[in-house]
């Protein structure tokens, strides 16, 4: 099959698809309140969602990096900040950043790792910037919400094998986790992750096995992609547990009593964008005052909903190519020219 017929082929399935989610998510929609979920934390499959205007403090947190190869030797740059929005009356009126607008740039090396374990360093070292940069925001701050780029629990792909040499990090992270988790919930501030493009199923599962005539149309896809066919604008799905068996997942069995208390729902603030996922803690704000929180934060464009603060957490923490050429020529001059550093062949080929 020559390739236009593949692309041909795939543009096929993906309509056939999306016809299938559109034809499931109307039957949703047309039968609820006579579907019960037993495993979500609320009744109703789709509930409204009214945005609060800001109020208060907010603090955001990111980080970025940069990675470059050579013969022998793997370098990583790193930053991580957070950004505090104060709001009064819907509107900006001040903000502030942790430790600063321009966070300095941490260096870190590696010499032996394979391609997957270098992978999973790199972003057990993002973690550990992230979380160390939000636990320093909650102490100083207290916001009354505290959000993350992504969601508050590690993921799958973090944890290294029992063999690795990463071990002592992942560990490190977790540890890190769970303090988070305990000073936000001490000090009243909300920890809450939202996800701009989850790739998750867990949603289509619960839907999957409550109704199992579904199950066909649900069985490829993710569930941003479903939910932006189920949901309109303002409307949240029903709260559910972040995983059905916390004790026996590989990676918030690792979290202590934190494990069964990370809660999910997806969110689509406005129509023109997907759903976003949401996740945060038990001890959190009721279900719904969640959701209108980030509503509100979300809608300073339509094409793009995301909370205005995590955009500007992401811009201020994204590595500029020049930030990591710095890097890597402060390294070449401090190395010398003795036993120079030598780019991979990858990078180096004279012929392309």
């Amino acid at each position: 099959m020559d390739w236009q017929s593949s692309v041909l082929e795939a543009a096929k399935t993906y309509l056939a698809r999306q016809d299938e989610w559109s034809e499931c998510a109307k039957r949703l929609r047309f039968n609820l309140g006579k579907i019960q979920y037993p495993e979500a934390l609320e009744a109703d499959l789709i509930l409204p969602v009214a945005p609060r205007p800001p109020a208060g403090s907010f603090a955001a947190v990111d980080g970025g990096l940069g990675a470059a190869a050579f013969h022998g030797l793997d370098l990583l740059a790193l930053k991580a900040l957070a950004v505090r929005f104060d709001y009064e009356n819907g509107n900006l009126s001040g903000h502030a950043y942790l430790p600063s607008a321009h966070p300095p740039v941490e260096v870190a090396t590696t010499w032996g790792l394979d391609g997957f374990e270098q992978m999973r360093f790199s972003s057990l070292m993002r973690l550990r910037a992230e979380l160390s940069a939000a636990l320093a925001a909650a102490e100083k701050w207290k916001p009354s919400f505290l959000l993350l780029d992504g969601s508050i629990a590690p993921l799958v792909s973090d944890k290294p094998p029992e063999d690795s040499e990463l071990k002592a990090l992942y560990a490190d992270v977790a540890a890190l986790y769970q303090k988070l988790y305990s000073t936000c919930s001490r000090s009243g501030v909300n920890l809450v992750g939202v996800t701009k493009d989850s790739r998750g199923r867990r949603l289509l599962d619960l839907l999957s096995r409550a109704v199992p005539e579904s199950a066909p149309a649900l069985a490829n896809g993710s569930d941003t992609a479903f939910l932006d066919l189920l949901l309109t604008e303002g409307e949240r799905t029903f709260c559910m547990k972040y995983s059905l068996s916390p004790s026996s997942n590989p990676v918030l069995k690792d979290l202590g009593e934190w494990a069964g208390r990370i809660l999910a729902f997806y969110l689509k603030p406005t129509a023109q964008d997907r759903p976003l996922r949401v996740e945060f803690l038990a001890t959190s704000a009721p279900f719904g005052e969640v959701a209108e929180v980030v509503a509100g934060l979300s809608r300073l464009s339509p094409h793009y909903a995301y909370p205005a603060i995590l955009i500007e957490a992401d811009l201020r923490a994204a590595m500029a190519p020049e930030e990591l050429e710095r890097v890597v020529a402060d390294l070449s001059v401090r190395v010398g020219r003795r036993r120079p550093l030598m780019p991979l062949r990858r990078d180096s080929r004279p012929f392309r």
